[in-house]
């Protein structure tokens, strides 16, 4: 009996050992089935080495926001730039009622304007000021009119146009008077043709001018006075080849000259335009060459020369040529010296632009 129970415990106590190792290898394969834990690594411990210092980590420099400027005001973007040169050229000079030179009293007068090496006109939008200038005679021209912009249609194109309406021109009813029109553009170089309202217009040689006083400072504002255009040989318009032609300047409006012993020696530029054509931009202008010439019993004054100048497009009796003068960096008021045998302007054919944009 003793023996049998001690059997009996010796079977519980291995059934309770076996039932703990199952629940042990049960606890295992949830945790980490098929794996087999091995012992780590032994690391060896590392060789020390110099510390760096270590530095401040930079701190970024903040980035300054900018104050909002002022918004400036807006400009309307131009519709149209203004040209540094241009043509302008008179196209007709229309009495009123088609009267002849001889009874017209009024007349409209129109201009265009155009690029320098084509018959493009400027932009459409474009709003220059286009000045008329007249001179009668000898005299020097001065601006009359402004003129009134139109949009003209030709041959299937568009382009603007400038009119100076009712203009006076009653002078040139009386034999002997001739006047002299061209128009420019304030602010811009411009290289104009040049239009005679007469019966009669050549230049007959005038009377050259005498000095009414000398001036002892160059003034601000001259009349450039063409005073001889001088055919070598003294031979007649329809022979003559070259020419010498002298020119005087005078204050504006009056005779007083600036006197020979002022420190004064302006750039004087000769002009010349053929028929009704326009200024060549091409075309050499030379500058005069001054000279001392007497001034009554008041001194000296000054003369330009410009000699040699080429006057054979003139032997053709259908030809006519037009001298003016300016002077660099000076307002200038030239009259203008018709060579020719015959000069009045014949209406000529009306140019056609292209359309402007």
């Amino acid at each position: 009996m003793a023996a049998a129970t001690t059997r009996s415990r010796l079977l519980g106590s291995m059934s309770r050992i076996v039932l703990a190792l199952m629940l042990l290898a049960l606890a295992g394969g949830c945790s980490g089935a098929g794996r087999t834990s091995s012992p780590p690594p032994t690391v060896a411990p590392p060789t020390p080495s110099p510390t760096a210092t270590l530095s401040a980590t930079p701190t970024a420099a903040p980035t300054e926001t900018p104050t909002p400027a002022a918004t400036a005001a807006v400009e309307p973007i131009p519709t149209a730039s203004t040209p540094p040169a241009l043509r302008a050229r008179i196209e007709i000079v229309w009495p009123h009622d088609n009267a002849p030179v001889s009874q017209a009293t009024k007349a409209n007068i129109t201009a265009y304007l155009m690029a320098l090496d084509h018959d493009s006109p400027p932009a459409c939008a474009w709003e220059p000021t286009v000045r008329l200038w007249a001179a009668l005679n000898a005299e020097p021209a001065r601006p009359i009119a402004i003129g009134q912009k139109r949009m003209q249609t030709a041959s299937g194109r568009t382009f603007p146009v400038w009119d100076f309406n009712d203009v006076d021109v009653s002078a040139a009813q009386q034999p002997g008077n001739k006047i002299t029109f061209f128009a420019t553009v304030d602010d811009v170089r411009t290289y104009h043709n040049i239009w005679v309202h007469a019966q009669d217009a050549r230049t007959i040689v005038p009377e050259p001018h005498r000095p009414d006083s000398l001036l002892s400072k160059p003034p601000a504002e001259v009349d450039t006075r063409i005073e001889i255009v001088w055919p070598h040989g003294s031979v007649p318009v329809d022979q003559a080849d070259l020419a010498n032609i002298t020119v005087y300047l005078f204050a504006a409006e009056t005779l007083d000259a600036v006197s020979a012993d002022t420190d004064w020696e302006p750039t004087v530029l000769l002009h010349h335009a053929l028929n009704a054509q326009n200024e060549d931009p091409a075309a050499f202008t030379p500058a005069g060459s001054s000279r001392e010439i007497p001034a009554g019993e008041e001194g000296k004054m000054l003369a330009w020369d410009f000699n040699d100048v080429d006057v054979s497009a003139a032997r053709d009796r259908l030809n006519k040529l037009y001298f003016w003068v300016s002077v660099n960096g000076l307002v200038a008021f030239p009259n203008i010296w018709a060579h020719g045998a015959d000069t009045p302007t014949v209406f000529p054919q009306l140019d056609v632009l292209e359309s402007c944009r």
